[in-house]
Parts: structure tokens; C-alpha cells; sequence
């Protein structure tokens, strides 16, 4: 480490320091929340194909080693090709075995380590992808905030009544429901300034508020929730700042997005498509917006319920758990909010309980129906 210049004085030096940046936070965050990579774990193993079942536990456990040592010779060593495409192919097998794994921050720095592999020797196009990534970020950020869900659930509980402390009576009496909505708002407008302003270093330090907010409001002096994603918004306001350090410059427009349609493609025409169900939510930047639906387990007894389950709640005369809040209590992640995934933990659980001992419940935010 003696030998690395951590001063952006060229272009390398700042595709470099953005590699090394991204392995230390990947590393911590991989540290934290280790249980989402093994399989020995009361929270259920769904992998993305069926025939991966039959994959045995320790090689989970084997493989997030090997990942954990390839992400600190990157973070170490030289530029090193070799191990970035290691480390992609391990992880992304790793990821295979399990979606849970399947994180916000998993796909953003997956498609940064490709970004890089695909153009190791092209540091400029680096920059320049990595630019589209954050526009594409917080632009569909802000999108999926644009609903009563995100007015509900995050503005007004977790910021306005948790973290402010302010009563349902103050938050009528003064018409702070609505004021919320400056939050997407803001984020589309940043991303936009970010994509077309020739100032983005000054429109970066914006973003960087934003994370810090985050961090005051959902951090260890604050509500100390979701501590998984703390070392994301860390991240984020060191890639932000070493991004935009230089201007970042496309000779040709029409050229680079024939020669990187594939990026723009994933990046911006994909997440559209999660408007309407066809795309991954957390493929597509859905964060924090409130949105989707959340899995509850009711059991027949309180003898099967678990520590590593976390609060338990009554529904209908039965003790029952959210699916998130086992996720984030035993492994800090949280479950992937899809309905083929959510179908396929209810036959795992059902599998290990007892058909006749649980039930399943789906719960959808937006229209507020309960599904059993």
C-alpha cells in the first residue's frame, strides 16, 4: 500500500483508486453480513436454478473465503486483471447458488468489476460507464420514490415519526405528509444535472449530502437500522468524489453508445421495465421507495418460533415474523422482493415446518390487499 498514490493526477490513477475503493467496501460489507454467503443458516438457500440445490454447504463457505482473499489482493496488489476476473466469476457463481445474494450494492459493484474487466485497458470508457451507472442510479431512485408507499412508510414513519420524533398530530397540523415528495424530485433532478451539466463535480458534493443524510438518519447515532447498506453510502461518497474529480468527457456521443449499447441498455432501458413487473426491483435502483410487496410466516405454535426470527407479531390469533426482519436480524440483508422468489421460500419453509404448521401471507404495500 506504501507505493500507491491515492492523488488523482491522471486518468489510471482514478480508475484505480475507484477499484480499490469499491474491493475495501465490498470486503467490509461481505465481513458484516457474512451469514448472506454461507448456507449453514436458519434463513432458507434459494438458488437461481433448482439443480443447485444439491451444491453442498461447504463450498458456499469456501467460496466466500476465496472471494474475501481475491478482494484484498485487489485491494492491495497491483492492477491486476487476472484477479478481477477471478473474483467476478466466483462471485457471480456464488450469487447463483443463492438470490438473496442479490443485494442493491451486490449488482452495482458487480457491474463496476465488469465495467472494468471489459475495458481494463480503456480507462476513459471506465470513467465514462461508471458516470452512466450513477445517473442511472439515481435517476430511477428517484422514480420508484414517486409513490404514497415512499409518503407512508419511509418519509413519514422512519424519518418524520422515528428519526424526528414528530406526532401524527404536527405532521397534519403542518402539512409535512406531501414535502416528501421533494425527495424524488431531488434525485431526478440531480441525475439529470449529472448526465447534462458540465459542472458534475459541484452536483457530486449534492449526491454526497444526500449519503450523508442517509448515514445520520439510518446509522449507528441515528435510527441504527439496515446497517448492511451504511458501508454502501460510504462507498457511494468516495466513488462520487474520485468519479468527478476530472471532467468526464465523451469524444462521441453516437459512437460510445453504439459501442456500449449493452450497458445503456441494462442501465436504462431494463429498470423501465420493472414499472411493469418484467425486471428485477433491485436490478433496477428501487430504493427505499416503499414499494413491492413483504412476506409474513404465521406458525401454528410460539415453540417454533426462533430467536434469529426477530419481532413477532399476532395475526389472526397466530404468532407470525417478516421475512425482512428474519433476513436483517440473522444475516443483515435483506430478502429479494420478488414473487417467484417469495413463492419459492414458502415451499422451502413449509418443507421444513410442516405444511399444516405455517402459513403464508403476502402483503402488498401499494394497494394494501393481504394474500394467503
Amino acid at each position: 500500500m506504501k507505493n500507491i498514490s491515492w492523488k488523482v493526477e491522471s486518468i489510471n490513477q482514478q480508475v484505480n483508486i475507484l477499484i480499490r475503493i469499491i474491493a475495501l467496501f465490498w470486503f467490509l460489507t461481505k465481513i458484516w453480513g457474512y451469514k448472506t454467503w454461507i448456507a449453514d443458516r436458519l434463513y432458507p438457500v434459494i438458488p437461481v436454478f433448482d439443480f443447485f440445490k444439491f451444491i453442498p454447504n461447504y463450498l458456499h463457505t469456501i467460496l466466500f473465503v476465496i472471494s474475501l482473499i481475491l478482494l484484498l489482493l485487489i485491494l492491495f496488489g497491483k492492477k491486476n486483471l487476472a484477479f478481477l476476473i477471478s473474483f467476478f466469476v466466483i462471485e457471480l457463481f456464488s450469487c447463483l447458488l443463492d438470490t438473496v445474494r442479490w443485494q442493491p450494492w451486490e449488482y452495482m459493484y458487480l457491474s463496476a468489476f465488469l465495467v472494468v474487466i471489459i475495458n481494463f485497458y480503456k480507462p476513459k470508457n471506465i470513467i465514462v460507464l461508471m458516470h452512466l451507472l450513477l445517473v442511472a442510479m439515481y435517476f430511477f431512485s428517484g422514480l420508484h420514490k414517486l409513490n404514497r408507499s415512499f409518503l407512508s412508510s419511509v418519509w413519514m414513519d422512519t424519518i418524520l415519526v422515528d428519526f424526528f420524533g414528530f406526532s401524527l398530530e404536527t405532521i397534519l397540523k403542518y402539512k409535512l405528509f406531501f414535502i416528501g415528495l421533494i425527495i424524488p424530485f431531488c434525485e431526478i433532478l440531480l441525475a439529470g444535472l449529472l448526465a447534462f451539466s458540465k459542472n458534475k463535480k459541484t452536483i457530486s458534493y449534492f449526491l454526497i449530502l444526500i449519503h450523508l443524510s442517509i448515514l445520520i438518519i439510518l446509522g449507528p447515532f441515528g435510527l441504527g437500522y439496515n446497517s448492511i447498506v451504511w458501508f454502501w453510502n460510504l462507498a457511494l461518497i468516495f466513488i462520487l468524489f474520485i468519479t468527478y474529480q476530472k471532467p468526464v468527457e465523451i469524444e462521441s456521443v453516437k459512437s460510445f453508445s453504439l459501442n456500449h449499447f449493452y450497458w445503456l441498455a441494462l442501465w436504462f432501458l431494463m429498470p423501465v421495465l420493472s414499472f411493469f413487473g418484467r425486471w428485477y426491483q433491485y436490478f433496477s435502483f428501487n430504493l427505499y421507495s416503499g414499494k413491492g410487496k413483504q412476506m409474513y410466516i404465521c406458525f401454528s405454535s410460539k415453540e417454533k418460533i426462533q430467536p434469529e426470527f426477530g419481532k413477532v407479531i399476532n395475526y389472526d390469533g397466530s404468532p407470525c415474523i417478516n421475512l425482512q426482519n428474519w433476513a436483517m436480524k440473522e444475516m443483515k440483508s435483506m430478502p429479494i422482493p420478488e414473487m417467484e422468489i417469495y413463492l419459492k421460500m414458502s415451499d422451502e419453509i413449509k418443507k421444513k415446518y410442516g405444511k399444516n404448521n405455517v402459513k403464508i401471507i403476502i402483503y402488498n404495500s401499494e394497494n394494501q390487499k393481504i394474500v394467503e
